[in-house]
């Protein structure tokens, strides 16, 4: 019989942020688990609400299957005598199982050979499953912040409230944290009943939806999404905002979309200044024309069942009005006072603790941009880049800094490489987000987040599994992201030192190794995001990063080329050198001619001779495939060579000589990247 299943977890109201990734988690949670039980299931659905999580799972059997497991006894040797007759600890162990003895048989295993006997395993019921695997679910999910049980210490985003375990048109038995599961789920805490009793799982959506709740998210997008068009005006449309859609579908159980307005004097504001009043700060969407321009109106989702009234409507204008004073006011304000005579007011803002004010990181960042470019324009960017913190406009509306920066230092008359750079330095926030426009605005952005990333690192602060107060991993992605896109020529290597003068950390090299392999865990991100492999990201990254960009192009280059069939076969003989080569002291020097004493070798050498100076050409031009097609032309002369030498001879100067030949080989490929990371077609996976 096919079954379904739900669990509804409910709680106080949960940030809306954290709602899609909670559901993810316990999806994945609950895939795992019906997995590692081998329980099929055809449907897997998430549902959730401010208030609510849920799991509904269909097409489930009433037992698992059976299985056979094998039951090991004592070792063969012990079992059985020298004329292979059962001892009397194979018949205890036979008797003990409640087995034959005919019935017991050698089995394999990795501490030798025993003896054992197979085990019809009867499958248990499913319910029963589900009940041990619930309470995993439900810790298995991961929040940025947790309150806490204190009797217990259980952690979770909000208090629990009630539970749904539902299978078919049961109640199973479940209790967690002191709340035990029932019939009874909640509708919409204003508009909806506080008790809906469900008398089976297929109830479920429709009776919520009757108290106003859509449980199901894309049904509530669709609702906010034809409400947005149904009231923005003819020949308008908003400003698009995916991030926005997705924050108000998870802010409401049952959204609806009003339109307001504002005295269209406030246009004299900067866009940005609008944008960031109605978006951040009371989850509007702006309306623009279609060149874009902020026309004066603003749509807002509400948590209920429309405004016939107009009443939230004229509260909501009311809200807006007051935020769009006080931008005005920060707007005419602040200009009072240039960029450059706030610069000692960051004396007064503190960075972090032990890495100083904001003034201190002005000054590294300027540090870092002089040696990245001999450039007046980007000095005095670097120099006004962090001044807008110190304005009223920033302290109100923190998502400003550096916009707001930017349009003062025009306003003052500051060239467009400077204003530009201050205005786009916070880019990029994430990797759908764009890079500084602007040479200059990405060189400050990159000094800028070497700054924090090498500052934390120094004074051992890492972002962990649930923590990463200053971003670092943002800052990182972004800083690669920018060297990625703008194709900087800069190698990780060499910027990092840059940074770390800055800083007294004590011990600077491990300092610097961390951050690196942070870095490349960022790299690591962005190509595989453009599509480059996991083994030939391994190779590449084995062969070492200058800049990031050229790293991307080996990348490409070698997944042209690594089908190839005298590719592929030379990859597996360089996978041999590096066997060799990895078990041995090789001193370094030039490999001897005279010693080259059979024709397979001095082959070899003739042809890595030739190629050599072409190979470095290519690189020198970054042709890489070109280089590597030429490595590739070794393939057949490097299997003479293993075919014919004996590498490991006794003669040690000849054994020498040979490993300096297949090192110098080795290290012209790693030029490129570490080939022997390729993964043969047919061959598993790492």
């Amino acid at each position: 019989m096919k079954n379904k299943f739900l669990f509804e977890l409910g709680t106080e109201e949960i940030p809306a942020a954290m709602i899609s990734s909670a559901l993810e988690q316990m999806c994945r949670s609950c895939q795992t688990l019906l997995e590692e039980n081998q329980v099929p299931c055809e449907l897997f659905k998430t549902y959730s609400s401010p208030r609510r999580l849920a799991l509904l799972l269909e097409g489930l059997p009433d037992r698992q299957p059976d299985r056979w497991e094998v039951v090991l006894g004592p070792p063969k040797s012990v079992a059985y005598d020298n004329q292979n007759e059962p001892t009397p600890a194979a018949e205890g162990f036979a008797r003990k199982g409640g087995v034959a003895l005919t019935d017991l048989e050698v089995v394999e295993t990795e501490r030798g050979s025993y003896v054992g006997y197979r085990k019809k395993v009867q499958g248990r019921p499913v319910p029963e499953i589900l009940m041990e695997t619930l309470p995993r679910i439900v810790t298995s999910i991961s929040w940025p912040k947790n309150m806490y049980w204190r009797e217990s210490g259980f952690r979770f985003i909000r208090p629990l409230r009630w539970y749904v375990v539902l299978w078919n048109d049961k109640i199973l038995p479940f209790e967690f944290e002191g709340v035990k599961a029932g019939h009874t789920t909640r509708g919409h805490r204003f508009l909806g009943q506080q008790e809906i009793r469900l008398s089976r799982v297929d109830d479920y959506l429709e009776k919520l939806r009757k108290n106003f709740v859509l449980a199901d998210v894309e049904e509530r997008r669709d609702k906010i999404v034809r409400g947005i068009e149904g009231e923005t005006p003819d020949g308008f449309h908003i400003l698009p905002d995916p991030e926005l859609i997705d924050m108000v579908v998870h802010l409401n159980e049952y959204p609806s979309v009003i339109r307001g307005n504002f005295c269209s004097d406030f246009l004299e504001l900067p866009q940005e200044v609008l944008v960031t009043v109605m978006r951040h700060h009371q989850k509007y969407f702006s309306v623009v024309n279609e060149a874009g321009q902020i026309q004066p109106y603003f749509l807002t989702v509400l948590n209920t069942d429309g405004d016939p009234e107009g009443s939230i409507q004229k509260g909501h204008e009311k809200v807006l009005v007051a935020r769009l004073e006080d931008a005005s006011f920060f707007w005419e304000a602040d200009r009072k006072r240039s960029l450059i005579e706030r610069l000692e007011d960051l004396d007064q803002i503190l960075f972090q603790e032990k890495l100083g004010t904001y003034r201190g990181k002005t000054e590294r960042i300027r540090s870092v941009c002089s040696e990245l470019c001999e450039d007046p324009h980007l000095d005095m960017a670097a120099r006004l880049c962090k001044a807008d913190l110190t304005t009223e406009m920033v302290r109100e509306f923190t998502e400003l800094q550096g916009v707001i920066g930017g349009l003062y230092a025009r306003g003052e008359g500051q060239p467009e490489e400077v204003w530009k750079a201050i205005y786009e330095h916070y880019m990029p926030l994430s990797l759908e987000d764009e890079c500084p426009s602007t040479r200059t605005g990405a060189l400050l952005s990159i000094a800028d987040r070497l700054d924090t990333i090498v500052g934390c690192f120094s004074i051992n602060i890492f972002p962990t599994g649930s923590s990463d107060p200053f971003a670092l991993r943002r800052q990182a992605q972004g800083l690669v992201k920018i060297l990625f896109d703008h194709q900087f020529d800069y190698s990780l290597g060499q910027l990092v030192e840059l940074a770390q003068k800055n800083f007294s950390a004590e011990n600077p090299e491990e300092v610097s190794n961390q951050v690196l392999d942070f870095l490349q865990g960022r790299v690591r991100r962005i190509f595989q995001e453009n599509g480059i492999s996991y083994d030939v990201l391994n190779a590449v990254l084995a062969g070492g990063i200058e800049a990031v960009h050229d790293a991307y192009e080996r990348g490409q280059s070698l997944s042209r080329i690594k089908g190839e069939d005298d590719f592929e076969a030379l990859a597996i003989a360089y996978k041999r050198i590096k066997n060799i080569l990895i078990k041995q002291s090789i001193e370094i020097s030039a490999v001897s001619e005279d010693d080259l004493v059979e024709p397979e070798e001095r082959d070899l050498y003739r042809a890595y001779l030739d190629i050599r100076p072409k190979v470095e050409a290519n690189i020198g031009k970054r042709e890489y495939t070109r280089a590597l097609r030429q490595m590739a032309t070794l393939r057949q002369t490097v299997d003479r060579f293993f075919d014919k030498v004996l590498v490991m001879t006794d003669e040690e100067h000849l054994r020498g000589n040979r490993l300096r030949l297949l090192h110098d080989i080795s290290q012209l490929f790693l030029r490129v990247a570490d080939i022997s990371e390729i993964v043969q077609e047919g061959a598993p996976n790492k």
